[in-house]
């Protein structure tokens, strides 16, 4: 019976890891019977452990985001603009990085602190984790980003490399 209160004990973790609040206790009849000439033990262990490797897959995904901000993207021959409306978010909180050809801006607005008994009636400032994704031309130099964040805009500067004339190469044909 320990390696089912074990088992137990394991679904009630991940229950409350997966879904942040405990598990809900289940009246009389609320269990569904063992498959027939299946072993209950071994049947619990194994479904356990199938729940564990799924929320392991389920931890890896990226999280998703609560809300997306607004953003003004300018562009001239050798500079491109992002302006992205980050207001009541701190400098600390804001990533900024590019990978695969995207500028990735990242970061979390906290939700509002009530005093007392104050209740919201009304939310229509979002907050929690966004995210904003800005593809980016060929040309552009990643390595001379620059990110600057003042009055609640966040606005990224990348340098476009000018157009080199196309590189002939002669191939010898054999």
């Amino acid at each position: 019976m320990t390696e089912v209160a074990h088992a137990l004990n394991e679904v009630r973790e991940l229950y409350a890891r997966f879904l942040g609040q405990p598990v809900p206790e289940l009246g009389p009849g609320r269990y569904a019977p063992f498959p027939p000439g299946s072993d209950p033990v071994r049947f619990a262990v194994q479904e356990v452990e199938d729940l564990k490797r799924l929320f392991a897959q389920v931890s890896a995904l990226p999280k998703p985001v609560a809300w997306i901000p607004r953003a003004d993207v300018h562009a001239g021959p050798s500079l491109l603009v992002f302006r992205v409306e980050v207001p009541g978010i701190p400098r600390e909180q804001l990533k900024v990085l590019t990978v695969d050809g995207e500028c990735i801006v990242r970061g979390e607005r906290p939700g509002a602190k009530l005093e007392g008994e104050l209740r919201p009636l009304g939310l229509e400032v979002p907050f929690g984790s966004f995210e904003r994704r800005f593809a980016l031309p060929p040309r552009a130099n990643v390595d001379a980003l620059t990110a600057t964040c003042a009055d609640g805009i966040l606005e990224v500067r990348i340098q476009i490399a000018e157009t080199a004339p196309p590189k002939e190469t002669r191939v010898e044909v054999k």
